[in-house]
């Protein structure tokens, strides 16, 4: 299973960027369709139905599966040989972030 790890770092390390910039970009925009739904639409309107719909597209077609995609990559490159120093701060600094981010994201779902 190691070896295997070790052979497709190249990919796993590459889906994960993607799936990080998926999740971040997804992470930018929700929040300003918030502010763009409160400010433009009144309550049961057509444009109400469309940001809800555009929020809701953005969140279960992009957001979940984008942090989802990022967990597992992520915990592959950790449990890939040699690729994570545990003794310097960098990995527990991300660990802290990459949980911090999974909570914003539960609170703007």
């Amino acid at each position: 299973m190691l070896d295997l790890l070790s052979a497709i770092y190249p990919w796993t390390k590459a889906l994960h960027i993607v799936s990080v910039i998926s999740w971040m970009a997804g992470m930018f925009y929700l929040p300003r369709l918030f502010v763009y739904h409160a400010e433009k639409a009144t309550r049961g309107s057509e444009l109400d139905q469309t940001f809800q719909i555009m929020e809701r597209r953005l969140l279960k077609a992009i957001m979940n599966p984008a942090m989802i995609a990022t967990w597992v990559f992520g915990l592959m490159l950790v449990w890939t040989p040699g690729v994570v120093d545990w003794g310097t701060i960098w990995p527990w600094v991300k660990g802290a972030s990459v949980l911090a981010m999974s909570g914003v994201h539960g609170w703007l779902s």
